[in-house]
């Protein structure tokens, strides 16, 4: 006799299902995206913490990219803002508990750190795909994170290839 797949029986948690998930965003547009992939991520994972972290860049390379004074409070306080806005919108969108972690200074690096003292189980993270010298100039940090997280890394970027 075979069995179907709608059989009734109760599905057990794998032993390594998440618990901790750490979602990184920015200021981005692709923040939403990344957002809306770790909440559907979730969606299976009731018993999952989410954390969602945004970190400001502190170094003077990216101030004077952005033409921006050192040690701006206001656009600290916007990004703040946008750390509590996607705070809300993983909220709306998941059923997990979820905290919110703002940090300055150099992104992988605080969010390696973050990821270690959370013990955290998958990082999701977006990428800008920079390429030629603005790569050469601020890195990827999403390869960054990809080679040295401690979890797995979930990256997330746009879909480029038209649908059939």
């Amino acid at each position: 006799m075979v069995e179907s797949s709608a059989s009734t029986h109760e599905l057990q948690d794998p032993p390594d299902e998440p618990k901790t998930i750490l979602v990184a965003v920015d200021g981005s547009a692709a923040a939403e995206r990344v957002i809306a992939m770790a909440a559907r991520i979730t969606r299976s994972m009731p018993r999952a913490m989410v954390h969602v972290v945004h970190v400001f860049r502190t170094s003077r390379l990216d101030r004077a990219r952005l033409g921006t004074p050192t040690g701006n409070a206001d656009l600290i306080e916007d990004a703040k803002e946008q750390l509590q806005y996607h705070v809300r919108a993983t909220r709306k969108q998941c059923r997990a508990e979820v905290t919110g972690h703002f940090a300055l200074g150099e992104p992988a690096a605080e969010i390696l750190h973050l990821c270690e003292s959370l013990d955290a189980d998958l990082l999701v993270v977006g990428t800008h795909d920079y390429v030629g010298f603005e790569r050469f100039l601020l890195g990827s940090v999403a390869e960054n994170l990809m080679r040295k997280a401690g979890c797995p890394v979930l990256v997330v970027r746009g879909k480029t290839h038209r649908s059939a």
